[in-house]
C-alpha cells in the first residue's frame, strides 16, 4: 500500500498546456543583463564542458573563499557527469558572447531539482542567474514534474530570496554529513555484476520502492549513469523477491565524492515496520563496499525533517561537515517527512 503522505500533495507545478508552450525550445533570445550586456541561455554543448566546470569551481571557491578558487573540489566531478547523464537538462549562459554561468537540472520521475547553479564572479549581481533559471523551470515544466527542489546556502539570504522569485520555499535544514570507514557487515547485491534481465527487473523493483515512498518518484537515471560512466555502484538489499532498499553510490576522485570517499548519493528503505533496521543493514552494505574499494571517509547528506533516518545516522558516527537548507516548489513536504528512510542532499 503506498503511503498515504506520498498522496496528498499538489498536483503538477504548471497545466501541462503552458508546459508545452514554454518547452518548445531552451534556448532563449538574447536580453541585456543591468549592465547592458547582452545575456542569452542555451543548452550546453560538448565544448562548453571545460570552461563549464572551470566557472563551478571559481565560483564556489570564491563565495566560500579558499585561497585558490579555481582548484576548489578538483577532484570531484559534476559538470562532465551531470552533462553526460542528460545534456538536454543542462543549460549555460553567455554575456556578450562569453560563457558565463551553467545549470543542471535533474529529473527524479515526479521530482525534480536542479544545481549546481554557477555564475562567473565576474558577471555576479548581473541577473545572469534569473535568466538560467527561467528556461530551468521551463525543463520542469515540460517533464511535469509535480515537485522540485533545491540546495542552497543557508546563511545567504540572496540565494534564498533570489529562489523565492521563482516559487521556492525554505524548508528544513539538509546536513552533508560524514564519518570514517568501518566495515560492518555482508554484502549486499551489487547492480553491475547482475546480468542484462536482472538489472532490468531491479531497475523496475527501484521503480517500485521509491513510488512507495513518494508517488512517481524514480531514481533509476542515477543507476545507470553510475554504471555508463562508471562512477561506483548501486547496492540492493533483497527479501527473496522483493526489494527491500537500495543505495546509488559513487567511489573516490572523477565521481561526486572526491578523493578517498566514499558517496552515498541516494538512498531509500521501504516504509513499514521493518524500516530502521533494514536502514542499519543498507548502510552496513555502503561501508563494506567502501571497505573493499580502499576508501576511508563515507559521506551522505540528509534532511533534517527526515527525523528517524538522521538520529539513525548520528548514532552511527556520521556528524555533520556543512549544512543548507532544502527550498520546495510548491510549499509541501514531498517526500522530507519523519517516516521517510531517504538519503539526499539536492547539491
Amino acid at each position: 500500500m503506498r503511503n498515504a503522505h506520498a498522496r496528498r500533495e499538489t498536483g503538477h507545478i504548471q497545466p501541462k498546456i503552458a508546459a508545452r508552450k514554454k518547452a518548445q525550445m531552451v534556448t532563449t533570445p538574447a536580453a541585456q543583463s543591468r549592465e547592458g550586456q547582452d545575456v542569452s541561455v542555451r543548452p550546453m554543448q560538448q565544448g562548453d564542458l571545460e570552461e563549464a566546470r572551470r566557472i563551478f569551481r571559481l565560483a564556489f571557491g570564491t563565495f566560500i573563499g579558499v585561497p585558490e578558487p579555481e582548484t576548489f573540489w578538483a577532484d570531484r566531478e559534476y559538470v562532465f557527469t551531470r552533462w553526460r547523464t542528460d545534456p538536454h537538462a543542462a543549460l549555460v549562459a553567455e554575456v556578450g558572447g562569453k560563457l558565463a554561468g551553467s545549470n543542471f537540472a535533474t529529473h527524479w520521475g515526479s521530482f525534480g531539482f536542479f544545481g549546481p547553479l554557477t555564475i562567473h564572479p565576474e558577471f555576479w549581481d548581473r541577473g545572469v542567474a534569473q535568466r538560467l533559471l527561467g528556461p530551468t523551470m521551463d525543463l520542469f515544466s515540460k517533464w511535469g514534474v509535480r515537485e522540485a527542489g533545491l540546495f542552497t546556502f543557508a546563511h545567504s539570504a540572496k540565494h534564498v530570496g533570489l529562489y523565492q522569485k521563482f516559487g521556492f520555499w525554505p524548508r528544513y535544514l539538509t546536513a552533508i554529513m560524514s564519518k570514517g570507514v568501518e566495515r560492518r557487515g555482508d554484502s549486499l547485491v551489487k547492480f553491475s555484476t547482475l546480468g542484462e534481465d536482472e538489472q532490468k527487473h531491479s531497475l523496475n523493483e527501484c521503480r517500485k520502492l521509491t513510488d512507495s515512498i513518494y508517488e512517481g518518484l524514480d531514481v533509476t537515471s542515477e543507476t545507470r549513469a553510475v554504471r555508463e560512466q562508471r562512477l561506483g555502484e548501486t547496492l540492493l538489499l533483497w527479501d527473496h523477491d522483493s526489494l527491500d532498499a537500495l543505495a546509488v553510490c559513487h567511489c573516490g576522485a572523477g565521481s561526486e565524492a572526491g578523493s578517498e570517499t566514499f558517496y552515498i548519493k541516494f538512498a531509500a528503505v521501504r516504509p513499514g515496520p521493518n524500516a530502521k533496521g533494514l536502514f542499519d543493514r543498507l548502510l552496513d552494505g555502503c561501508e563494506t563496499l567502501a571497505t573493499e574499494r580502499q576508501l576511508n571517509r563515507i559521506e551522505a547528506g540528509v534532511n533534517l525533517s527526515r527525523r528517524e533516518a538522521y538520529r539513525q545516522m548520528l548514532g552511527r558516527g556520521f556528524r555533520t561537515d556543512i549544512q543548507g537548507v532544502a527550498m520546495h516548489k510548491p510549499d509541501s513536504p514531498g517526500f522530507n517527512r519523519a517516516d521517510a528512510y531517504v538519503i539526499d542532499d539536492w547539491r
